[in-house]
């Protein structure tokens, strides 16, 4: 994840069609205000918001809400959907390991979702962004971070996600993601193919993830200073499987400061 770009930039002009995001976030919603009010969340930070949808789900639940994300394409964009709604959010452009640098003023939760950690590529950068996380939080505040469970991709050979079809007014438009991890890197490829009159053209971008898993993780949360954990194998919320579970989410605390 180097500093002030981001592999997914050519991406962002399919990024909101990808998701169903009306679905997700009615899925979501309850697991993010469960763990809001159990903080009396008040100020909150998306520190990989992509085009802002959960920003934006956020606010309208009364929330002061910021959104962040490396690419300067998706924040754009999240800045003119927020305007559209008539909205007042601020979107920043922020590398999540340094987000102190932004934000001097304390949150009490803090959500880097989408599997975003694990771009940073390395210990080192997951480390970084993890401990970046808890600086930004105000004591008693609280954090979720939502990965892959990498210990369920095989390694070697390609795993293959989808693929998604969408119809778009004339275009037709097909997604593919292909995971391929070789030992504890992994590469996430997503492929668009797109049809125009007749005339079909594709897009490919590629990431690589550090193949994070839940023992790491717990490891670099500690290592924060973060109390509490908690692991997740969905907002349902249900227990983690390591052998099962598609997703592992965290929800730590930072300790509430001493009287």
């Amino acid at each position: 994840m180097p500093d002030a770009e981001s592999p997914f930039d050519p991406f962002q002009p399919y990024y909101d069609l990808l998701v169903n995001w009306e679905s997700r976030l009615t899925h979501e919603g309850p697991f993010f205000q469960r763990v809001f009010q159990s903080v009396s969340a008040r100020r909150v930070l998306d520190c990989a918001c992509g085009t802002g949808h959960h920003v934006r789900l956020f606010a309208r639940w009364g929330l002061e809400v910021v959104g962040t994300d490396l690419s300067p394409s998706m924040v754009e964009q999240a800045r003119r959907d927020s305007r559209a709604e008539g909205a007042r959010i601020r979107f920043e452009v922020a590398d999540f390991r340094k987000l102190g640098e932004q934000f001097p003023d304390p949150f009490h939760a803090v959500i880097c979702t989408g599997n975003s950690l694990p771009l940073a590529g390395s210990p080192e950068g997951l480390r970084a962004g993890v401990k970046s996380m808890f600086d930004v939080l105000a004591p008693g505040g609280v954090a979720v971070i939502h990965t892959l469970n990498y210990a369920v991709i095989r390694e070697g050979g390609n795993v293959y996600e989808g693929p998604r079809v969408r119809q778009v007014e004339d275009r037709e438009i097909l997604f593919l993601k292909i995971f391929r991890k070789v030992r504890r890197q992994c590469d996430l490829d997503v492929v668009v193919l797109e049809k125009q009159a007749g005339e079909w053209k594709r897009l490919e971008t590629r990431a690589r993830a550090w193949a994070l898993e839940q023992p790491e993780l717990e490891t670099m949360a500690t290592g924060a200073g973060f109390v509490r954990l908690h692991f997740y194998g969905g907002y349902e919320p249900k227990p983690f499987d390591a052998a099962a579970s598609r997703d592992l989410i965290l929800v730590a605390r930072k300790e509430k400061a001493a009287k």
